[in-house]
């Protein structure tokens, strides 16, 4: 599985299926930096493990068994709800005032340009 996983995340084209949360639903890796070691697999940092899940690189039959074996990877909460978006509030704007603008003539004697001293 681990191979099958570095391989998919080394190639340069990928196609997205679904993507897995390797934490489980809700959850994302705490400890980007722990390092995921799999009997007779080799190693993979659990960032590396959670940005492989984001594509859709690692199979959907495979990532419902992920998150019980992630304890070095310290899987927690979300920090972020992306399917609630953040509230929008209106603009602050300013009263209208009334300020004095009188209009001003034109200049009584035009100069013809450029003006040579």
């Amino acid at each position: 599985m681990i191979r099958t996983l570095l391989f998919l995340i080394l190639a340069t084209t990928t196609h997205a299926q679904s993507t897995c949360s390797v934490c489980g639903v809700g959850k994302e890796v705490g400890r980007l930096d722990g390092i995921f070691a799999f009997p007779g697999q080799p190693a993979v940092p659990c960032g590396l493990l959670q940005n492989a899940g984001e594509i859709g690189a690692i199979p959907i039959n495979q990532c419902a068994f992920l998150p019980p074996l992630l304890g070095v990877c310290d899987c927690q909460p979300t920090s972020v709800n992306q399917d609630t978006p953040a509230p929008i509030s209106p603009a602050p704007v300013a009263a209208a005032t009334d300020a004095p603008v009188d209009p001003t003539d034109a200049p009584v004697d035009p100069t013809d340009a450029p003006v040579d001293p």
